[in-house]
């Protein structure tokens, strides 16, 4: 068995592992637990490895800076079924480190489930001492009401206006360093690896970016998202941002304004086509119920019909009454209409 790309069955064997060990892109396939199944030699010399074979048993997670990195790559590409040129913080056998541009896919098992990654990787390092590629803010380069940082690949901020400093609250020196992974809204986080692989492939990103600041406040920030080019390669990411908050806020009213438009005009539909049906029903019950004794068989029955026939009438004039928004937990994260604070009613009908 040829061992050109390490051990095991999934190898391929003869030319065709000569060739694919001829590549000079790095190529590999790992299990999704961190196994390096196989690599060409491209991608073993990448991290200082003169055969592939060196690699064998070697743990995938030495070669990230930061392990969680692994984790979100793993996240994404089960999400997604693949990323493609995502930037990557990675490191070499001897401690050195680099930035990679990964692309991978999943591949699936007979029942769909993924066990492995298949991927491609090159090296994007601006050949630059990495650590002198801050870059000074100049005034002119932004408005006053803008907020301008750089991030490198890895989505760290390395430099920042005081404009942008002061609206998360700390200083310059403090968010020096720091991810903008920390400042997004938790629910947004996954997004952060698929904003810098699709901002490597484009070289630019618009949209809002959401970020919280010391005291925990939301900010909305329209934002312009562009590469910046070093010796060498794609290096920082610039951004330039402008306060979005007041304007999301009258979007959402917007919303709401026509969420509850929507739901009085439903409401107002089912209440005027349910009440004849239910008019009708309950005006033949009584009629049905006055030819009854109370010691009568079913008598009992009819009264409790009547009873229900009652309270449905009760929720439909709730229902024609709706005149705000307001919303309650079901199941599983769905939420529908609070008929009772909706409509402004207490139980039994009365007003609140």
């Amino acid at each position: 068995m040829n061992t050109a790309f390490g051990v095991g069955p999934e190898y391929p064997v003869g030319w065709y592992a000569g060739f694919i060990d001829s590549i000079p892109v790095g190529m590999y396939r790992t299990t999704i637990e961190g196994k390096l199944v196989f690599c060409n030699r491209a991608f073993a010399q990448l991290f200082g490895f003169e055969k592939a074979e060196e690699l064998i048993d070697y743990p995938v997670v030495k070669l990230y800076r930061n392990r969680k990195d692994r984790g979100l790559l793993i996240e994404n590409v089960i999400k997604q079924g693949r990323v493609t040129d995502l930037p990557l913080y990675l490191v070499k056998q001897n401690g050195k480190p680099m930035v990679c541009s990964v692309s991978a896919q999943a591949v699936l098992d007979d029942d769909g489930v993924v066990v492995y990654l298949d991927g491609v990787i090159r090296e994007i390092t601006d050949p630059e001492d990495e650590e002198n590629h801050s870059i000074t803010m100049a005034k002119e380069e932004a408005d006053d009401t803008d907020f301008v940082f750089l991030l490198n690949l890895r989505g760290e901020m390395v430099d920042m206006n005081q404009a942008y400093a002061e609206l998360l609250g700390f200083g310059k020196e403090e968010l020096t360093g720091k991810s903008l992974f920390e400042f997004m809204l938790p629910q947004e986080k996954y997004r952060f690896p698929l904003f810098l692989s699709e901002l490597l492939q484009s070289g630019q990103q618009k949209g809002i970016l959401v970020v919280i600041d010391r005291g925990g406040a939301r900010h909305y920030l329209g934002m312009h998202a562009l590469l910046v080019e070093g010796k060498g390669g794609l290096h920082l990411i610039k951004v330039v941002a402008q306060e979005a908050t007041e304007r999301m806020k009258q979007h959402k009213q917007q919303l709401s304004r026509e969420r509850l438009l929507g739901v009085m005009e439903m409401a107002g539909g089912v209440a005027h086509t349910l009440n004849q049906p239910l008019t009708i029903i309950s005006n033949l019950l009584h009629e049905v119920l006055s030819g009854f004794e109370p010691h009568e068989r079913n008598y009992e029955k009819i009264v409790k019909i009547d009873t229900q026939i009652q309270k449905l009438n009760e929720i439909v004039r709730k229902i024609g009454a709706i005149n705000q928004y307001e919303a309650m937990e079901y199941v599983a994260g769905i939420r529908i209409v609070d008929i009772d604070k909706a409509s402004g009613m207490k139980q039994g009908g009365e007003v609140g």
